[in-house]
C-alpha cells in the first residue's frame, strides 16, 4: 500500500455533548492498525448541545459551510487515500454530508461511509428525488458502506452492491475487567436508565413502569442519567417524576468514573428504546455484568439473547416492561445469572479490540 493510501481522514464530532456518533468518532481515532496508518481528523462537533443537532438554523448552516471549507483545505494539503464519513439520517445532516462526500470523491479519495443508526432506509425512501439521487450516487461510489448489524443490511438493498456493504457491530471499552458487577445485596433494587430522556428512547415507559412497581409495593429505586432533549420532553415527564418522588434520582449527564460507578451500583439495567442503531449503553451494561431489560429491535435482538443474557419486551408497552422488571426484582439469582451471561457475551463479541480490528480490516480493504 502506498504512503498516500495509509492516510485516513476521519470526519465526525467528539464529545461533549455525549451521543453515539461522538463516542464512535473517539473510538475511530483510537483504532489500532496492522499497517502504519496516519489518521487525520475534521472535527464537526457542535458545542451548543444536543438541541441543535439536525435543526435548520443559521448557526448550523454556517457550521456546515465552515466544515466544507476545512475539508477542502485538508484534502488538497494532505491528499488522504481514504475519507471516513459517518452519514446523517436527517435532511440538513445529509445535505452537509453530500457536500463533504462529493469534495472527497472529486479529489480521488476512497470513501468509507458509516451508517450509525437504523433509520437510513426510511429517510431515503421519504426523501425528495433531488436529494435521493446524490445520496444514491455517493453510496454507490463508496468503497465500503458500514452498517451496525446483519439485520440492517436491508437499508442498502437496491442502492449499494452487497459486496460493498460491511457489517460492524459497535464495541466499547471495558471499564469493568478488574471489577465486574458484584453489588452487595440488601436495600432497594436499583434500576438504572442511561440515555437521552426522550420518547424515542422509551423514557416515558421507564417512568410509567417504575410508578406501577412503586405503587405495587416493590422495593425499588430508579436512577436516571441523561439529558432532556426538549422542553416538551421535560414537561411530558414531569407528572411521572412527581408521582415517583424520592424513588427516582436524576443524575444528569454522566461520563467517565461517574458513569462507571452508576453501573457498578445498579442491580438492573433498563433501556426500552423505540428505534436504535446499536446502543453503546447496552454494551456498557453488558460489560458491567448487569442483567438487561430492553426492547425487541433489530440489532438489540442480535446483541441480547432473550432469556439468556437479558429480557426483551415489545417497544411502547409499559405494562409488559413493568412485568419483566418485576420478575427480575423478585429473583436476585436470576439477575445474577443473566448478568454473568451478558458479561461473557460482551467479552466474546463486543470488546473495543474486536471492533477496532474489524474497522481496521474495512479501512485497509477500502484503500486497496
Amino acid at each position: 500500500m502506498s504512503d498516500e493510501r495509509k492516510v485516513v481522514l476521519v470526519i465526525g464530532p467528539l464529545p461533549p455533548p455525549y451521543h453515539g456518533g461522538a463516542v464512535a468518532t473517539s473510538y475511530v481515532l483510537g483504532t489500532q492498525s496492522t499497517v502504519q496508518r496516519r489518521l487525520l481528523h475534521l472535527d464537526t462537533t457542535d458545542r451548543r448541545g444536543l438541541l441543535n443537532i439536525g435543526t435548520v438554523d443559521a448557526g448550523n448552516v454556517l457550521l456546515a459551510l465552515r466544515h466544507a471549507a476545512q475539508l477542502l483545505v485538508m484534502l488538497v494539503r494532505e491528499r488522504p487515500g481514504v475519507v471516513y464519513l459517518p452519514m446523517a439520517q436527517n435532511t440538513l445532516g445529509v445535505l452537509r454530508d453530500c457536500v463533504l462526500a462529493v469534495l472527497a470523491l472529486s479529489l480521488r479519495a476512497r470513501l468509507v461511509v458509516h451508517l450509525h443508526g437504523s433509520g437510513f432506509r426510511a429517510f431515503h425512501d421519504a426523501a425528495p428525488p433531488p436529494l435521493r439521487a446524490p445520496v444514491r450516487m455517493i453510496l454507490r461510489r463508496a468503497r465500503r458502506v458500514i452498517v451496525l448489524g446483519e439485520s440492517l443490511r436491508f437499508m442498502l438493498e437496491g442502492i449499494v452492491p452487497p459486496k460493498s456493504v460491511a457489517v460492524l457491530p459497535n464495541g466499547t471499552e471495558d471499564l469493568f475487567a478488574d471489577a465486574p458487577h458484584r453489588r452487595a445485596g440488601g436495600g432497594p433494587v436499583r434500576l438504572l436508565y442511561l440515555g437521552n430522556l426522550m420518547v424515542a428512547k422509551g423514557f416515558p415507559e421507564v417512568l410509567e413502569a417504575a410508578v406501577v412497581l412503586v405503587r405495587d409495593g416493590e422495593d425499588v429505586e430508579l436512577h436516571v442519567a441523561g439529558a432532556f432533549t426538549s422542553a416538551a420532553e421535560r414537561a411530558r415527564a414531569a407528572e411521572w417524576l412527581e408521582r415517583l418522588g424520592s424513588a427516582v434520582t436524576l443524575h444528569g449527564v454522566v461520563a467517565g468514573e461517574a458513569k462507571r460507578q452508576l453501573l457498578l451500583d445498579a442491580d438492573l439495567f433498563v433501556f426500552p428504546s423505540h428505534s436504535e442503531g446499536h446502543p453503546y449503553v447496552i454494551l456498557e451494561a453488558m460489560a458491567a455484568g448487569l442483567p438487561i431489560v430492553a426492547t425487541r429491535l433489530s440489532t438489540i435482538e442480535e446483541t441480547i439473547v432473550d432469556g439468556e443474557s437479558g429480557v426483551l419486551v415489545p417497544p411502547g408497552k409499559p405494562a409488559e416492561l413493568a412485568q419483566a422488571l418485576r420478575a427480575l426484582i423478585r429473583n436476585p439469582a436470576r439477575r445474577c445469572e443473566l448478568g454473568r451471561a451478558a458479561r461473557r457475551r460482551f467479552e466474546s463479541r463486543y470488546s473495543l479490540d474486536r471492533w477496532s480490528a474489524g474497522l481496521d480490516q474495512i479501512l485497509t480493504a477500502a484503500a486497496e
